[in-house]
């Protein structure tokens, strides 16, 4: 499976579009990575950031590709500064579909996602330190917007605000700011790299129709690069009295403003506009701007409108992935509960409640309760290494092969032999399946038991507690036809089995330091069962569980069974 993965997946290229220098990193799957790739500065990262960017975490993200919807994902790894996508800030632990195009803020850079490491655009005219362009920060500049200007500026913002998708911003935008600022040539362009290429996202330049671009018309990279740190960029000869570089003579450019379209701290496009002579050999100094009084501050308020309207576009993208994400883990939830058993089940003299609770929407633990005839019960509990979906298509995998094999030989160690030949050669890379799985005989008077890796079970008596030992064998899924055998016990005339996963077990304390985690332990799972006063065994021991953690998610699947006679 992970060599398929490998040959169809398609790369993925976080491009750097602003910040300090680092080169294109390429997300590419890894057979010895099947969890994913990080990203941190820690040196064990399969994306490595420099040691000294104190703003990226040790463990910073994690890139993982879904064979299924053959796209990557990311999630943030609880980093200190957090990581953004598309201005929205990830939730800790909570992956998110990756597409072309998106912004992924790891400050201090901001890389553009994307297929290539070259992304294809227009070369700027790199005019830099040349060129001199005036930025208006501050109060600079900031003159009085006219009256028919400010109207324009509230006719246009429902306009924008209400535009659908990018595309359809930008021709909104270039058609407020040539109006209002009185520059004929104007584009919204987006950074694809920090070389000082740009793609055209719309545009209304010369020699091309509305949204397309022209290739002979070129951009001032001086005027982009002044941008980019936030405030509004001018350029006139006006303004300059005369003193202007070769390069602006050559593009024959009167007049040119650059408004940064800003998402966080970074400019996620630019609003590009400018007016230029008609003659070919006629000299820009020579030609009369059509640039209105106060078209800079003008531009600069409508930067800020579009900025907002761009940012509430991505952030309902991003909110619509979540929103599908949470559907299908709702969807794959309420699935998973109709594979597990009742709560409560009778099974001849047997009364068994279970109940299974996930660390996150969907789990790997099950548990199973079987009627094999005769008076005699079949009760199992596993775990699948790991969490998420994948850990949750094999628990249903398993639970439904293991259900059958019981069914089949009523024998433990048959059932569990017949299910570990089942798992091996399906089960994802690194994962595995601890499993305790019984059969209680009440007219032989025993109960056989094996318990594969698992380790968290117990008879109760009316003052014993009596763990039962390892016995049987290894997981399912390490060992290919591994020889089970299981353990034979004599079987009270009365008491309880009770069996557990090691997310209860293991279910640390709110105030753990790093070196105790004050786990609940089997210590809490006997102190709560010996003293439950509520009308079942596992409704007083989840309830300890939650106190216990301080909060109802939990922080892993914890699953418990109790079978009474």
């Amino acid at each position: 499976m992970l060599d398929a993965i490998a040959v169809v997946a398609p790369a993925l290229y976080l491009v750097p579009i602003a910040g300090p220098k680092v080169e294109p990193l390429a997300l590419v799957p890894r057979e010895d990575r099947p969890e994913g790739l990080t990203l941190g500065r820690h040196e064990s990262c399969d994306l490595k950031m420099p040691p000294t960017a104190e703003s990226v975490s040790r463990f910073h993200l994690r890139f993982r590709f879904d064979a299924d919807t053959r796209r990557w994902r990311v999630a943030d790894l609880g980093s200190r500064w957090g990581s953004f996508l598309n201005g929205v800030k990830l939730v800790s632990q909570v992956e998110l579909p990756l597409g072309e195009g998106d912004l992924l803020r790891i400050n201090p850079w901001t890389f553009a996602v994307g297929t290539s490491p070259r992304r294809r655009g227009m070369m700027t005219t790199d005019d830099t330190g040349q060129t001199m362009v005036r930025t208006l920060a501050g109060g600079a500049g900031r003159d009085a917007v006219q009256d028919d200007m400010l109207a324009l500026l509230l006719e246009s913002a429902a306009a924008i605000h209400d535009a659908v998708d990018e595309a359809q911003l930008a021709e909104r935008l270039i058609d407020t700011a040539v109006r209002g600022s009185g520059l004929p040539n104007a584009a919204v362009l987006r950074p694809v790299d920090t070389s000082g290429r740009v793609e055209i996202l719309a545009s209304r330049l010369p020699g091309s129709d509305s949204g397309g671009g022209s290739s002979a018309f070129t951009f001032s990279r001086s005027l982009l690069n002044a941008a980019a740190d936030g405030h509004v960029a001018e350029i006139t000869t006006a303004a300059h009295g005369g003193d202007v570089s070769h390069s602006i003579v050559q593009m024959n450019i009167t007049a040119a403003i650059c408004v940064p379209l800003m998402l966080g701290p970074a400019p996620a496009a630019f609003l590009y506009l400018d007016a230029r002579g008609t003659g070919a050999h006629r000299p820009a100094l020579a030609a009369v701007s059509p640039m209105r009084a106060n078209a800079a501050a003008f531009c600069g308020a409508l930067g800020r409108l579009a900025g907002l309207a761009l940012a509430n576009l991505k952030r309902v993208d991003v909110e619509r992935r979540q929103a599908m994400i949470e559907h299908d883990l709702h969807a794959a939830a309420a699935a998973q509960r109709w594979v597990l058993p009742p709560r409560h089940t009778q099974v001849g003299g047997f009364s068994i409640t279970g109940e299974s609770r996930p660390g996150r929407y969907v789990g790997g633990d099950f548990f199973d309760v079987i009627d094999l005839g005769d008076g005699r019960l079949a009760v199992a509990l596993g775990d699948v290494s790991g969490k998420g979906v994948e850990a949750s298509v094999l628990m249903t995998a398993t639970q439904g092969f293991l259900h059958a094999a019981l069914q089949e030989h009523a024998e433990p160690a048959k059932a569990v032999a017949a299910a570990n030949r089942f798992v091996t050669p399906r089960r994802p890379e690194s994962r595995f399946v601890t499993l305790w799985v019984a059969v209680l005989d009440p007219t032989a008077g025993r109960i056989s038991y094996v318990d594969a890796g698992h380790g968290y079970a117990a008879l109760i008596g009316d003052d014993t507690f009596t763990q039962l030992g390892l016995g049987g064998g290894p997981p399912l899924g390490v060992i290919d036809d591994y020889p089970y055998t299981a353990v034979t016990l004599a079987l009270p005339p009365v008491g309880r089995l009770l069996i557990v996963s090691d997310g209860v077990v293991e279910q640390p304390a709110p105030t753990a330091g790093t070196g105790d985690r004050n786990e609940f332990r089997m210590t809490g799972v006997q102190n709560c069962v010996t003293q439950a006063n509520e009308a079942d065994d596992i409704t007083s021991l989840f309830a300890a569980l939650i106190s216990h953690a301080g909060s109802t998610q939990l922080a892993d699947d914890a699953t418990a069974v109790c079978v009474k006679w």
